[in-house]
């Protein structure tokens, strides 16, 4: 829509909601998992949108009350501690107190606990059990 008066922006209602972030998020789609504190559960998700300080993330199956998380962001090497900020049905919104690169090849970063390091390093294909030896001898 365009001002009759040249120079004036005319912004319309909904505009001003649209996008009430502090820094802008980029789309990513990619795989990840949120593991839930104090609990353990672990949920696959998918995450739609991220920046620094917070991500949209979809979920099949979500516990009521999700408290604190840590987001498990395989494919960015990222592990991110935060809460829900909203939720809707399969969709939440997260906030995130910190956030740490991983290296697949270093050792756990010293904030980052170890169950969180060792579910990342599951999910990222790292720590893979040995295959079980399913050979038979015959005599």
């Amino acid at each position: 829509m365009t001002s009759p008066q040249a120079g004036v922006e005319v912004i319309q209602p909904f505009q001003q909601f649209q996008n009430r972030r502090a820094e802008p998020r980029f789309d990513c789609k990619a795989k990840g998992a949120l593991l839930l504190v104090p609990g353990g559960a672990e949920v696959a998700c998918e995450i739609v949108n991220q920046s620094a300080s917070g991500a949209q993330v979809l979920v099949k199956d979500m516990p009521h009350k999700a408290g604190d998380l840590w987001l498990l962001d395989v494919s960015g090497q990222m592990v991110k501690f935060g809460s829900p900020v909203w939720t809707q049905p399969h969709k939440m919104g997260l906030r995130f107190s910190f956030a740490q690169k991983v290296d697949p090849n270093g050792a756990r970063p010293p904030r980052v606990p170890e169950p969180v390091w060792k579910a990342w390093r599951r999910l990222a294909g790292l720590d893979i059990p040995p295959p079980e030896e399913d050979v038979f001898f015959l005599d």
